[in-house]
């Protein structure tokens, strides 16, 4: 990220970053060089999935040109949306720590089960980009995905035999959700396009809440249980 920074400035640009997965906890890309950093408030900062936000974090003179512009075209959170957000806000400290170890423990136990292919995170040693991770993110997240064996329909199949996780295509909030892009995020993505950015046949998001961790892998590991007789 530094490096990409760097090339920005070479270039005279503004270096902007989305950081909601990681959020301000595990990430400060403003550290690192970035003019404007991004987060949805409605995801982490929030926290209770009960509000629609967002939050530009830069210098100045970048948020004073970015406020005029809000100005003039909407977009002015109510005053009780505010208070949802400045409320998640002063938890966030608290949330994130049980976001990111439930879902580093989820991700440990799910590259061990059978009935999974492959799973992406970043304290996983087998993540591609787990060395740049421990630098970027050393604190982890609670976004967390994996690829059920069998393909989008078995994937379903465990899906929507989960009984406290919930599917829904949002994160963030202290319920654990799960969604399988092909029907939602990406149904509209051309399925080689979708392959060719990793979103392969089985491919699960998940959003890992602050839920006690044995129940969130008992309920896991029963859809898994059914999803496997469908083979």
């Amino acid at each position: 990220m530094e490096a990409m920074a760097k090339i920005a400035k070479k270039h005279n640009l503004i270096a902007i970053v989305d950081n909601t997965f990681a959020t301000p906890w595990s990430c400060n890309p403003i550290s690192m060089g970035f003019d404007l950093v991004i987060n949805s408030g409605t995801k982490y900062l929030g926290g209770h999935s009960d509000l629609i936000a967002g939050v530009v974090v830069g210098k100045a003179d970048l948020i004073s040109q970015i406020f005029d512009n809000k100005t003039r075209f909407g977009g002015a959170p109510d005053p009780h949306m505010c208070y949802l957000l400045e409320r998640g806000i002063r938890t966030l400290h608290a949330r994130m720590p049980i976001h990111a170890a439930n879902s580093a423990e989820l991700a440990r136990r799910l590259e061990k089960h059978p009935m999974i292919v492959s799973v992406n995170h970043s304290t996983l040693p087998s993540f591609p980009d787990y060395e740049v991770a421990k630098r970027i993110i050393p604190k982890g997240s609670g976004m967390l995905s994996y690829v059920v064996k069998g393909g989008d329909q078995i994937a379903l199949k465990y899906m929507r035999g989960l009984k406290i996780i919930f599917e829904a295509t949002s994160l963030g909030g202290v319920e654990s959700l799960v969604e399988c892009p092909f029907n939602s995020s990406h149904m509209f993505v051309p399925e080689d396009v979708r392959i060719e950015s990793g979103v392969v046949p089985g491919f699960v998001r998940m959003s890992v809440g602050i839920e006690d961790v044995e129940d969130l892998w008992s309920d896991m590991e029963q859809a898994l249980d059914l999803a496997s007789k469908e083979l």
